[in-house]
């Protein structure tokens, strides 16, 4: 355990890090013409194919009104389309629709062009320490276990 990290430093830093990755997010939104959280659906669904309404609400930490919004959006595009679960009538998978995997495609060929420039001059060992980072960030800061808010507690949502 670390026991003597200083809080500013680590602000900072943190800060730093979110800001890189705002701005990284703003050029691709601006790129696709879609919003952060169209990119991660479409990036997700491609990973879970076949996901319902109810887990992909869950997993993006929206409600059920708001994730519509978005599917509505993305399906208008051609992107996704919905489906009643055959199981349960009740339920709506979301699907991905080829359109929708050639921008995801071409969202993650984007990063991974961008990510292959900027690493050039890097050597192997660096690569592998920014991945072994990367990882080690996704751990630090799952908030799987985290409660969401509700609007109540946390006020209105800027």
């Amino acid at each position: 355990m670390i026991t003597n990290i200083q809080r500013e430093k680590l602000d900072e830093v943190l800060f730093q890090v979110l800001r890189t990755l705002y701005r990284f997010g703003r050029v691709k939104i601006e790129q696709f013409g879609l919003s952060y959280e169209g990119i991660y659906l479409l990036q997700y669904l491609r990973r879970n194919p076949n996901a319902g309404m109810t887990s992909i609400a869950e997993e993006m930490r929206v409600p059920i009104s708001t994730l519509t919004r978005i599917a509505d959006r993305l399906e208008k595009k051609g992107f996704l389309s919905r489906k009643r679960d055959p199981q349960d009538m009740r339920k709506i998978r979301l699907l991905l629709e080829t359109a929708g995997d050639e921008i995801v495609t071409k969202i993650e060929d984007h990063t991974y062009t961008m990510l292959e420039k900027n690493l050039e001059g890097f050597v192997k060992e660096d690569f592998n320490s920014f991945l072994d980072t990367a990882v080690a960030i996704g751990e630090l800061f799952d908030t799987t276990s985290v409660p969401v808010p509700s609007k109540k507690q946390n006020g209105s949502l800027s």
